[in-house]
């Protein structure tokens, strides 16, 4: 079984097909998985190259083998320069 196969198997597809596991820790007691989304822009964005990440946001997902499962997701966030054109200029 390959890795994605397995992924597919135990996380929601939509997270794998547009994030990428980026850390996973387990404890005793659960599995934190950390996942960020994958560096694809719409076409419209392709010149702005002016990004980063927000905030993680955790869901609490379905027990694996008896552990508790977190799920921590953060998405990009691309910054708009066109939004502040101007401004200083009033």
């Amino acid at each position: 079984m390959k890795p994605d196969q397995l992924h597919r198997s135990i996380l929601p597809e939509v997270l794998i097909d547009n994030f990428d596991i980026d850390r996973f820790e387990k404890s005793e007691s659960r599995f934190d998985i950390w996942l960020d989304e994958k560096n694809e822009q719409l076409s419209e964005d392709k010149y702005n190259k002016n990004y980063g990440f927000g905030d993680y946001r955790t869901i609490q997902d379905y027990p694996i083998r008896g552990r508790a499962t977190y799920l921590h997701v953060r998405k990009r966030k691309w910054l708009d320069w066109r939004q502040f054109a101007g401004k200083n200029e009033q």
